[in-house]
């Protein structure tokens, strides 16, 4: 009976260990693919804006101008990460302010090189 009693107890810790890491995961999961149904709203938009980036995003990691078509336009570049992933992609947009559209989008894969404490350098990961 005391063994009967042990199995039962085992099998049960294990089957609730086995839906929080499920849980969590599936957490994970519907972060990132919220981070990317958020970028793909973006980017397939008819008009937009770096405001529109911004009020998805936060604030970029880097803002220039730069010459696209003959007119001046802004680049801007986010390090995004989610709950478990630090670093996960850069996405880069140059946006035609004037005429409310995207000239160019990418959005790269990252590594992590460094950890200072809170502080987290990232680069663009080789292909």
């Amino acid at each position: 009976m005391r063994d009967i009693l042990a199995f039962l107890l085992g099998l049960a810790l294990i089957i609730s260990m086995a839906v929080l890491i499920t849980r969590g995961t599936a957490e994970v999961i519907a972060q990132r693919e919220a981070l990317e149904a958020k970028i793909e709203d973006l980017l397939e938009r008819e008009e937009v804006t770096l405001a529109d980036f911004i009020e998805a995003l936060g604030e970029p990691q880097s803002l220039d101008t730069v010459t696209c078509q003959g007119a001046k336009c802004l680049k801007a570049s986010w390090d995004l990460s989610y709950a478990t992933r630090d670093c996960w992609k850069r996405l880069s947009v140059v946006i035609n302010e004037q005429q409310k559209s995207i000239f160019f989008a990418e959005l790269i894969d990252l590594a992590v090189i460094e950890r200072k404490g809170e502080e987290i350098r990232c680069v663009e990961a080789p292909e």
